[in-house]
């Protein structure tokens, strides 16, 4: 009886150790070559980046049937989604424009043109396919044109199994749309 209960204790101790670390996922684009890039012909900022609340959290979120969705303990983003997709689209619409975007708000008074995204969706979902619904709006400075709104909502397919798989299919649609503001904007400026 003695053995069973130190048996049974060691047990609970064993079971009780530290839970493994979670992973955690950086949202960055791969750094831009500088080689033929043009001087700015306007400047361009990256304003206000807003994520839907259910995705102000550090779990990687995964709808698991239609109107539910739970977010990751084991696989998280490693900094607020807000700031990674900060730093991801300013890269990307800076490759796709050519040029470098701003998203410093602190320049926001000297910019020619301010692009503030909303993100609605975000999240993969149990058929394999991750879901980017966002909308963005582009602000030119006062007096010098009008507002405009856009609307940008795309899918597609996990590259490859698990969280890794969904980090790299959101990173894709992501960077769809920076090339979707970049084109918005180039239409705008009249490139």
């Amino acid at each position: 009886m003695k053995n069973a209960a130190l048996l049974s204790a060691v047990l609970l101790v064993a079971c009780a150790g530290p839970s493994p670390r979670p992973t955690q996922y950086l949202l960055r684009a791969q750094p831009a070559e500088s080689a033929g890039r043009v001087e700015t012909p306007v400047r361009v900022g990256l304003g206000r980046i807003g994520v839907a609340p259910y995705l102000d959290q550090s779990g990687i979120v995964v709808q698991t049937q239609a109107g539910q969705v739970r977010a990751a303990r084991q696989h998280q983003w490693a900094e607020p989604l807000d700031a990674g997709l900060r730093s991801y689209l300013r890269a990307e619409m800076s490759r796709a424009l050519g040029y470098d975007v701003s998203a410093n708000p602190a320049d926001r008074v000297r910019w020619d043109y301010a692009v503030d995204v909303y993100v609605d969706q975000l999240h993969g979902n149990m058929a394999g396919t991750a879901v980017l619904d966002a909308s963005y709006r582009i602000t030119p400075r006062p007096a010098a044109g009008e507002v405009t709104e856009y609307r940008f909502s795309q899918s597609a397919p996990l590259p490859r199994e698990g969280y890794p798989g969904l980090v790299d299919a959101e990173a894709e649609l992501a960077r769809q749309l920076a090339r979707a503001i970049a084109t918005s904007l180039e239409e705008i400026v009249g490139e």
